[in-house]
């Protein structure tokens, strides 16, 4: 062997620097069906951190707060504040109607998240803030979202009264 061969040194990559990712899932009641919904969203969204090696999951915020009753939402709150001392640059969430409750709350707190320079990501809707400006894509579905939730609200209604009318027993009617 030889030993005027050349030894070349290449040095390794940098690492890729990881982008801290956080989850917000929220439902409406604490009923067995919608706690169900929660851990699907929780699983399918750390299943998305987890398929992307740039990704770090940091927290997951969990709110449970009805649209109509104006309940906090602790989580949600505590999120914002996370994303304002940096710990988050990416929040991840299932679709716009679980992020915020009206059009008018969803893009304030999208304002406050760009202005951060934290990203959004609606699973649902394939929509990421850092793309394209969104604030009036997120306004159209959102007011789409607000409606068929006034429509299901409605429908939901409807099938009570019909069913008292008819002398039939409404289950699960009744909350604590």
């Amino acid at each position: 062997m030889s030993d005027n061969k050349k030894i070349h040194f290449i040095p390794p990559l940098p690492p890729q620097r990881e982008k801290r990712v956080g989850i917000y899932c929220r439902v409406s009641t604490n009923s067995m069906e919608q706690l169900k919904s929660l851990s699907s969203q929780v699983s399918a969204l750390t299943r998305l951190v987890a398929a992307n090696p740039k990704w770090l999951l940091v927290d997951v915020y969990i709110d449970i707060a009805s649209s109509k009753t104006g309940s906090s939402r602790k989580e949600f709150t505590r999120m914002l504040q996370n994303c304002k001392s940096h710990d988050i640059e990416i929040v991840l969430t299932k679709s716009i109607s679980r992020f915020g409750r009206d059009t008018v709350e969803i893009i304030d707190a999208l304002n406050q998240l760009k202005n951060l320079g934290v990203r959004v990501i609606f699973e649902q809707e394939v929509l990421d803030t850092a793309d394209t400006d969104n604030d009036l894509m997120i306004s159209i579905i959102e007011s789409i979202a607000q409606a068929e939730n006034e429509s299901r609200s409605e429908n939901i209604k409807w099938g009570i009264k019909q069913r008292a009318a008819q002398g039939r027993v409404v289950k699960n009617f009744v909350s604590d």
